[in-house]
């Protein structure tokens, strides 16, 4: 469509801009916009659907000149400074992208969406409590508005507030009942509550809806391994390729005591020069159980690679980390993750990395030295574990507190690569073993047994910092205890 060299273009013109835009025809959107703002260079409207144009395809400096020069035309456009906004936010250039969504706001206090993108700038940025009070905002302005609820949920949900997690979840699938992925995130809150049989159902609505939503899928498998139904949960880790499928999938065919798909699959997926703590350990326990040893690109010999340090000695540990864990764990409005687990106590939900306060960035800080301190000490390993530590990664802890004969039962952490426990307060022991950490290959699960020294007790206090791979099995001895709670700070290191 041609344009004519009036001041400003017809609304003809701009009427069929915003078709083109609404229709998804991008391509015929894109020349049209192109000629307004060449024509009509005054035009603020041409340059900023030229901008979300460019920002749609990936062309975030283009995205941004248009879109800047959009807000020099026309200042007082709330939306053009939202847009802005998410332009910055594309480009991880957040203080600017918050300046430009608080301008929105400014100029048009009442608009939801605006309190949204604030909202979404901060969750990226993990400022969760600020990410809750704008989507709040954005509910209350528009209680209809169903991306409002889902992204509060997912703030409350970073919080730990996971029953006002799933009642935001549940509001927006009212709201637009057939979101897939709406379904897929109340399944993930209800399997931390517990809710397992409620969470599986939701995950199948999800896939109902979307067959396509791998996530759901991958999910889904995840709740059916976790419930011990591995037939199934096989089923849906094969059919899909993402995080770690394949690695769930190999697990399962293990403990359906399936050797040839077990060993089928193990060397494909060492063939391709896959590498975690899943393979590391099930290469180790299926040598003991069946017999056959199959190389293992992650650790042969994982009881050589534990580390124990006392952290008393070059840190303030009860101003660091008794106080910050007190803090933490005096939350109320934190709800407690359902695990079968613990014995007799409770963990904490989420990360607790995700906090930006000084204290969790000064324990952050101490375990990325112990890591560097625990790589230095096994620095001429020529296991996988070592020589290929992963260069990116980021920490992923939890807290958990048990009370008078509490424990831990045998389990792994499938998706990390070195695993940690800090002793926040161990009680006195009554027993030499009382509340030990005990580390092993194989756990005896299917009767396996062999002359190979299968697992170490540590002898952990307050204090106590442990490192290991991953890989290793552990569980704790029942501690006893009735004025003392055994409080530990658990973390994985998980590649990015």
């Amino acid at each position: 469509m041609s344009v004519s060299k009036d001041k400003e273009p017809s609304p003809q013109i701009l009427n069929t801009l915003i078709e083109y835009f609404q229709k998804g025809n991008y391509g015929e959107a894109e020349k049209l916009a192109t000629s307004v703002t060449q024509q009509f260079p005054k035009n603020y409207f041409g340059w900023m659907v030229l901008g979300t144009l460019f920002k749609n395809k990936g062309d975030l400096s283009l995205a941004l000149e248009a879109h800047q020069k959009a807000v020099e035309l026309n200042p007082l456009d709330g939306e053009s400074q939202n847009n802005l906004g998410n332009t910055f936010l594309a480009l991880d250039r957040l203080d600017e992208a918050e300046k430009s969504y608080k301008k929105a706001i400014k100029i048009n206090p009442d608009n939801h969406l605006f309190y949204c993108s604030l909202g979404n700038l901060y969750l990226h940025s993990k400022k969760f409590n600020d990410s809750m009070l704008s989507y709040k905002k954005a509910v209350e302005l528009q209680p209809d508005y169903s991306s409002a609820h889902e992204s509060l949920g997912s703030a409350l949900k970073a919080l730990g507030r996971l029953e006002e997690s799933k009642a935001s979840y549940i509001k927006s699938i009212n709201l637009e009942p057939k979101n897939s992925n709406y379904y897929m995130l109340l399944g993930r809150v209800l399997r931390e509550l517990g809710e397992h049989d409620e969470s599986i159902k939701n995950y199948k609505k999800s896939i109902d809806l979307d067959p396509e939503n791998i996530k759901a899928r991958y999910s889904l498998g995840i709740s059916l391994f976790e419930s011990r139904n591995y037939k199934e949960a096989s089923e849906h880790f094969k059919l899909i390729d993402f995080a770690h499928s394949k690695s769930f999938a190999l697990k399962c065919s293990y403990l359906q005591d399936n050797q040839s798909t077990f060993y089928e699959l193990l060397d494909n997926t060492v063939r391709k020069g896959e590498i975690n703590s899943v393979i590391g350990s099930l290469s180790c326990r299926s040598e003991i159980r069946y017999g056959l040893k199959k190389s293992n690109p992650f650790c042969n010999e994982p009881l050589k690679y534990i580390l124990k340090t006392d952290l008393k000695k070059n840190y303030d540990f009860k101003n660091i980390f008794i106080d910050t864990t007190k803090d933490i764990l005096s939350d109320d409005t934190l709800s407690p993750k359902s695990t079968s687990l613990v014995n007799n106590g409770y963990q904490t939900t989420g990360n607790i990395f995700d906090r930006t306060d000084d204290n969790i960035n000064a324990i952050r800080s101490i375990i990325y030295l112990e890591i560097e301190r625990y790589r230095r000490h096994f620095n001429d390993s020529d296991e996988g574990v070592i020589i290929r530590f992963p260069s990116n990664y980021s920490l992923h802890g939890w807290l958990i507190s048990m009370r008078n004969g509490g424990n831990l039962d045998s389990h792994m952490h499938d998706n990390g690569w070195l695993s940690g426990s800090i002793y926040i307060n161990v009680p006195p022991k009554i027993n030499i073993d009382s509340g030990n950490l005990v580390v092993c290959i194989d756990d005896g699960q299917f009767g396996t047994k062999s002359n190979k020294n299968q697992k170490e007790s540590i002898d952990v206090v307050t204090g106590s910092l442990c490192l290991f791979p991953s890989s290793l099995l552990h569980h704790t001895v029942p501690f006893e205890s009735k004025k003392e709670e055994r409080i530990v700070l658990a973390f994985d290191v998980i590649p990015n």
